[in-house]
């Protein structure tokens, strides 16, 4: 009795190994969407389609092989051109596919090449393996028109119509005139569909305010490089120009601004920001500020609060 108990509960543990296995991949449902791009080339469309693999390596390069198909409405089209090729694709096991396209992809501009990433983007995101995508072109990391990475991306980062304008309330934060505390800006911003809505707000902040009684907390000059956002925690990348220091701007000022900021930001649940400068995390910001760790949103600095 034993021995055939013993044998059941292996066979049980083998059937639970077997169903928790890294390789079976899942949808969120049993019909999957094929994305297209609509007949105004102005937003983006879906199909259903039903799956056929389990795997997700497979399930992967099944939905790459529909892309390539014609949909079945004929005014629909494919977001990927003909001459495009994908040279190879990888996956990690913390879900960050990586798809990498041959130099045509660069021929790809302005929106022609927004509705492409999105049409791939918002059909691969399905696969529940599948946490961030990012794109390559010849190994290289896919640089957007204003010469920022664009970085890992999720269906979030589409809306299905490119061309229509999403308002977001965001509040945007500037120092004071004595540069020791923070104004809290609120305004509306378009969002097109064309970047990040971190993207957006930080290049705000770069730009400067434009009422009076509000200072600019970051240098002139400054590039953002990358932004990113994973688990919760932003990743910013600027070049070496934001270490540079705003005369009579301190030091919190400067870098709550832009925590502040995205913290805030509606429906992107950032916990806490991380910078980087020019790729690297650099251990102190203007010689004395520790700068190499996460920063959450600080309060205490904003007036009236």
């Amino acid at each position: 009795m034993k021995r055939h108990m013993a044998i059941l509960l292996l066979l049980l543990l083998i059937t639970l190994l077997t169903g928790c296995s890294d390789n079976k991949g899942q949808t969120d449902s049993d019909t999957t969407k094929i994305y297209y791009i609509d007949s105004k080339s102005s937003g983006i469309v879906s199909e259903d389609y039903k799956m056929t693999s389990e795997i997700t390596q497979e399930m992967i390069h099944e939905l790459l092989n529909m892309l390539r198909q014609p949909p079945k409405n004929v005014v629909y089209k494919n977001g990927l051109p003909e001459n495009v090729s994908i040279k190879n694709t990888s996956m990690t096991n913390e879900g960050r596919l990586t798809i990498n396209f041959d130099s045509n992809y660069s021929s790809l501009v302005g929106i022609s090449e927004v509705l492409c990433r999105a049409t791939i983007v918002k059909t691969l995101s399905q696969i529940k393996e599948v946490e961030y995508i990012e794109f390559q072109v010849n190994d290289q990391p896919l640089i957007d028109s204003n010469g920022v990475v664009v970085g890992l991306m999720t269906e979030q980062d589409f809306i299905e119509s490119i061309l229509s304008k999403t308002t977001y309330q965001v509040s945007l934060y500037f120092s004071n005139r004595e540069g020791e505390g923070l104004i809290e800006y609120p305004t509306s911003i378009n969002y097109t569909g064309t970047g990040s809505i971190e993207e957006l707000v930080i290049k705000q902040l770069i730009n400067g305010p434009t009422e009076i009684g509000m200072y600019a907390t970051i240098p002139e000059g400054t590039t953002l490089l990358n932004v990113s956002t994973k688990e919760g925690i932003c990743s910013v990348d600027f070049n070496e120009t934001f270490l540079e220091k705003i005369p009579d701007i301190s030091n919190e000022v400067a870098i709550y601004s832009i925590v502040n900021t995205l913290v805030e930001l509606p429906n992107r649940n950032i916990n806490k920001v991380q910078f980087l400068i020019n790729g690297e995390v650099v251990a102190t910001y203007r010689e004395n500020f520790p700068f190499d760790g996460f920063f959450e949103r600080n309060l205490t600095l904003i007036e009236g609060s």
